[in-house]
């Protein structure tokens, strides 16, 4: 009997004593352990281990523990703003394949007025009508500045 209520005291006694744990450097670059807060001046302050049991007092300073709803609300800010960044890449891609089509749309066109072969059109009335001098300069014009506007 006695040596349960001993074995009892003693597991009481190491849950009340465990502790946090810290590790930084100090001023000359030592590496220190401690179970107390570092200095102000200390650098690479790192908590190694979260004090248990019930006595243990939280540290000045720490964070309190997040509810379900506010790591819920976190979750839900994040999922939103990976989706976010997904439709922006997806948006960002589908102009850059309309930049390149309207480009070598644009170069063809060009390509086709440089040549200086005939060239026709076709009028409201169905019928293909040869273009004037006049009128293919126009449209060699027309086609530079598509070149200009789509192929930077």
């Amino acid at each position: 009997m006695r040596r349960a209520l001993f074995l009892v005291v003693l597991l009481a006694v190491a849950t009340a004593v465990s502790a946090q744990t810290y590790k930084w450097k100090d001023a000359s670059g030592g590496t220190q352990y401690s179970d107390t807060p570092p200095p102000p001046g200390a650098k690479d302050v790192q908590q190694l281990r979260q004090a248990t049991g019930a006595t243990a007092a939280p540290a000045a300073g720490s964070a309190q523990q997040k509810t379900t709803a506010e790591k819920e609300a976190e979750f839900r800010k994040r999922l939103e703003s990976k989706k976010e960044a997904a439709a922006k890449q997806a948006k960002a891609e589908n102009d850059e394949q309309l930049r390149a089509r309207n480009c070598a749309q644009a170069t063809r066109q060009l390509k086709a007025y440089e040549i200086g072969t005939r060239m026709t059109r076709i009028n409201e009335k169905g019928e293909r009508i040869t273009l004037s001098d006049a009128e293919r300069e126009q449209g060699k014009a027309e086609a530079e500045k598509a070149v200009d506007t789509w192929c930077k």
